[in-house]
């Protein structure tokens, strides 16, 4: 069984779907409901749910099929797992060819059916995607998919590997809560970057810890990189105590166990152009945006650096 996480029942504000939140409770999972797609992804981007739940038809609202389109399309969130309910009338109906939905579930359903079908769901997505359970963004597994498909499609992009810079100390000195606040953060910032390219070409990944990937056009990528420091700096300072705020830096341990002062989180970047090098395999990636990222981490402050080697 996959562990109890966020499901999101969508349906319309007029007549929540309470008996599903009810049924989801009582299992030991969180729920959230949500009406209308401007809403929806606006929750979706804030906190990301482990599962969304669409009916086929929301009164006054546009059909749940239309709906499940738009976010199965998303080039971000579009992984999350989802499941649509619906009456055995409106069954064949449905063109499941075109409809991406992960599940369906036929209306009304038993307590049991709903969460065998939500456990069916988390468990594919966790095997097919290895999504981050703090973000909910696309893991290890689905970055390194999305990179080999654009190789091998001959497709020209960058990669933009971000990492944040004395997140160590941070965690260590206000604990592990406000960190993942700060990663939460941070993904939202490199999401709204990745949309404000308005390309369903950009892809974000979270591959763990403080690390994160953008993949975009290659045209793209400068001016979404520049997005993402520009906004991290605004809103970095936040996170700190106002004491730590004003001083601009804390004092925590280093990894040598020695107390020492470290300034305000920053973020470095790396970006690795396809179109400017021969990259055959995502490895060569790899290789390159390391290197590239332990250059950019010596720079103070917020950074680019882009790989400029031949």
């Amino acid at each position: 069984m996959a562990e109890p996480g966020l499901i999101l029942v969508v349906d319309s504000e007029a007549n929540p779907n309470r008996d599903a939140v009810a049924i989801l409770e009582g299992a030991g999972y969180s729920a959230n409901t949500a009406a209308g797609p401007g809403l929806i992804q606006a929750m979706i981007q804030d906190t990301p749910p482990h599962c969304i739940i669409v009916p086929f038809e929301i009164a006054g609202a546009a059909p749940g099929t239309t709906l499940a389109e738009e976010l199965k399309n998303d080039t971000i969130y579009g992984h999350l797992p989802m499941l649509m309910t619906l009456s055995r009338e409106a069954l064949p109906t449905v063109d499941w060819g075109r409809l991406k939905v992960d599940e369906f579930l036929l209306a009304p359903y038993t307590p049991e059916e709903l969460l065998a079908r939500v456990q069916i769901c988390l468990a594919r997505a966790q095997r097919d995607l290895n999504a981050n359970p703090l973000t909910g963004l696309p893991g290890n597994i689905a970055i390194i998919r999305e990179a080999e498909a654009r190789l091998g499609r001959g497709d020209a992009f960058a990669v933009a590997y971000l990492d944040l810079d004395h997140f160590k100390p941070f965690n260590d000195k206000y604990g592990f809560i406000r960190g993942d606040e700060v990663l939460r953060m941070t993904a939202r910032v490199v999401v709204n970057a990745a949309r404000a390219t308005k390309s369903d070409l950009s892809f974000v990944g979270h591959v763990g810890g403080d690390d994160f990937v953008l993949i975009a056009p290659s045209e793209l990528i400068e001016g979404a990189c520049e997005e993402i420091l520009r906004n991290f700096d605004l809103l970095i300072p936040n996170f700190y105590d106002e004491e730590d705020r004003i001083r601009g830096a804390i004092h925590s341990i280093d990894r040598q166990g020695n107390t020492s002062t470290f300034s305000m989180m920053t973020c470095s970047i790396a970006v690795i152009d396809t179109a400017a090098h021969a990259v055959k395999h995502v490895a060569d990636i790899s290789a390159r945006a390391a290197q590239v990222k332990k250059y950019a981490k010596s720079i103070r402050g917020s950074t680019t650096c882009f790989d400029r080697r031949t």
